[in-house]
């Protein structure tokens, strides 16, 4: 043991070199040069948290050191104390020994907690950008990109790059100078025995690349299949009601046993692999040890070694065979993230085609007063299906508090009008305009703080009536939220819930009916105080009373307002001041409702198909009850007789 004494020095400059090639060389034999270019795209969101990265690598080297330590001083403790009979010397060196166990188990705990902060200060940024990126996506890649997909992107995809970042790169680092490190060392120590151990490593490397090929697309197929898995999950919990009322449970059982069967498949798949894997390697590294034990103990009968160096030597080996044992579980956590990172970046790298303009042009000042708006020869196709026009040649021209009402067939464009306004989609050709400003010249906030939107799929969030209601305008006051709240009709059944505006509403409003949630969108609208209000078939999902109390308060409403309403009632097109028939895309017929029946044109045909029984039933209704004041509730929801609510503030 005296020569390990002696080249100490030289030991220590020797392994410091390794420390930095060591990992180097560990990365190339796990990483190929795409999983590394895959990898590098964290480097934006590690490069803040260099200085914790550097205490990192400090830690990581002072654990390093004691577990390098230990299996020397216990060879010197055999050598220099045991075998001499020297008392002293076998104090001192157990005591170095338990201190260098506890330097390792400091610097392990550290490092192990600064490994968890990093990750979870990556994955919180990366996640944030991701979300970020979410709200500013256009309508058109929503359209292509399953909600199912993004859940699973943002959440098992992430939970990937988290174990990377939080285990794998750092644990390749670290076992990666522990195995160059200890090479060095058992060189020093008896450089026969060394290269004898280490003979069946060539077969381990070849074992590493073969794994490292096959697991990729392995992993790739796992996560791209729980994408598949998760969209089919999240239609059938959304679209419930729908299944129920079809009685097409098995059917949905069904589909989701399929994807959730293939799930499986790919999952087995890439498990035979790792099971094909790791026992070869478990194999290869055990191999070594049991060369290192037949040639050591020939060599310690022959007295060409000591037995503190063979006992120093056995308790070294085991640190090129951990690192050995667990490469294919770093291959499969790399690979894990290095297939998850190309769904990542698809969303970072998504195109923003709705921007805002690189030189804005302001609204004119008269934020009080209807606007006007005008489209301009506007040409249209969804970018999905570019060769498709929805609209081919549009040209309106809506005055300052004009209300139009937009009637035709399904395909005719209709939505596609209104969508254009706020920019939810670009024109293909001609302009849009408010005031004589090309939408696309307004900065997007501007533009649609001064417009109202009521769709015709009303979304209220899982949170408070009166949190659903101030969503555009959250500095709203409570007179502010009753006013809106009386003109679209819903203060009356408002007051009647538990615990009034402050009522949780559940999931997508489950807890109102489809006329209660129509008019909480309806609220939401007005108490923007749009200069534009925009209504996709807002009262379509009402009853008859119901939609002559929103009309009455509608009227209201509109007054002072420049309003496009997608008509699809026979009431709301009366009581436009113009209705505008599209048909293939362009403007059919415009006039008044009395003026389109005299035509006897579209109108007058959807008329006879659609609209004649329609108001037949509407005049019967108005015969048989009597139409309720603004101070009296609707006779389709009766308020009980008692004192209303007051309004409840939102903690």
């Amino acid at each position: 043991m005296s020569s390990i004494r002696g080249s100490w020095p030289f030991y220590l400059c020797v392994s410091s070199c390794f420390c930095a090639v060591g990992p180097i060389s560990h990365l190339y034999l796990l990483i190929s040069e795409r999983a590394m270019n895959e990898l590098k795209r964290l480097l934006p969101f590690v490069k803040p948290y260099h200085g914790r990265l550097v205490l990192l690598a400090i830690v990581s080297i002072i654990g390093l050191i004691g577990v390098l330590l230990e299996p020397y001083f216990f060879g010197l403790a055999i050598d220099q104390g045991v075998a001499k009979q020297d008392l002293n010397a076998v104090v001192l060196y157990s005591g170095l020994l338990v201190a260098s166990a506890v330097l390792f188990s400091v610097g392990n705990y550290v490092k192990s907690l600064l490994q968890g902060i990093v990750a979870a200060d990556v994955v919180r940024d990366l996640r944030n950008a991701l979300y970020r990126k979410l709200q500013y996506l256009p309508f058109s890649w929503y359209s292509t990109m399953p909600t199912g997909q993004i859940m699973s992107r943002m959440l098992s995809d992430m939970d990937a790059v988290e174990q990377f970042v939080a285990w794998g790169f750092t644990t390749m680092l670290t076992e990666g100078a522990t195995f160059f490190l200890t090479f060095v060392i058992l060189l020093m120590l008896d450089w026969p025995l060394t290269l004898a151990a280490l003979l069946p490593m060539p077969l381990m490397a070849i074992a590493i690349v073969r794994f490292r090929l096959k697991i990729d697309p392995a992993w790739a197929a796992v996560r791209e299949q729980m994408g598949r898995l998760t969209t089919v999950l999240q239609e059938n919990i959304a679209g419930v009601r729908v299944v129920k009322a079809f009685s097409r449970e098995p059917y949905a059982m069904r589909r989701f046993d399929e994807q959730n069967a293939l799930n499986r498949i790919r999952n087995v798949e890439r498990a035979r692999l790792e099971a094909g894997a790791f026992p070869m390697m478990d194999f290869v590294s055990g191999l070594s040890f049991l060369v290192m034990l037949a040639v050591g103990a020939v060599r310690l009968v022959e007295g060409s070694l000591s037995l503190g160096v063979f006992f120093s030597f056995t308790w070294y080996i085991w640190s090129i065979i951990w690192p050995v044992r667990i490469t294919g579980w770093l291959v499969s956590i790399m690979r894990q993230a290095v297939a998850s990172i190309p769904r990542l970046w698809a969303i970072l790298q998504a195109e923003e085609t709705i921007r805002d303009p690189a030189t804005p042009a302001a609204l004119p000042a008269h934020s009080n007063t209807p606007a006007q708006v005008d489209f301009e020869n506007v040409r249209f196709a969804f970018p999905d299906d570019p060769s498709t026009p929805v609209l081919n040649g549009f040209t309106l021209s809506i005055k300052p508090g004009e209300t139009v009402a937009i009637l035709g067939g399904t395909g005719s464009g209709k939505s596609s009008v209104i969508s254009l306004v706020p920019r939810f989609y670009d024109v293909t050709g001609g302009r849009v305009l408010i005031d004589g400003v090309d939408v696309r010249d307004i900065p997007l906030k501007q533009l649609r703080a001064q417009i109202g939107i009521v769709p015709q799929e009303t979304f209220l969030f899982s949170a408070s009536l009166r949190d659903n209601i101030v969503f555009g305008k959250p500095d709203a006051t409570d007179e502010e939220v009753i006013a809106a709240a009386r003109i679209a009709q819903v203060d009356e059944f408002a007051r009647t819930l538990p615990q009034g505006y402050a009522t949780k509403i559940g999931e997508r409003g489950v807890g109102l009916s489809g006329g209660q949630r129509q008019r909480v969108a309806l609220a939401r609208a007005v108490l923007m105080n749009p200069r534009i209000l925009i209504l996709d078939e807002a009262t379509s999902a009402v009853d008859t009373a119901t939609e002559h109390a929103i009309q009455s308060a509608l009227a209201e409403v509109m007054r002072g307002r420049t309003a496009i309403v997608v008509a699809q009632r026979l009431s709301t097109m009366k009581n436009a001041d113009r209705i505008v028939v599209l048909k293939d895309g362009r403007v059919a017929e415009e006039g008044t409702h009395a003026e389109l029946l005299a035509l006897g044109g579209e109108y007058a045909r959807l008329y006879e198909l659609q609209y004649r029984d329609q108001e037949a039933r509407r005049q019967d209704w108005l015969d048989e009850e009597s139409v309720p004041t603004s101070s009296e509730p609707a006779p389709s929801e009766p308020v009980p007789d008692r004192a209303p609510a007051p309004l409840t503030e939102v903690p």
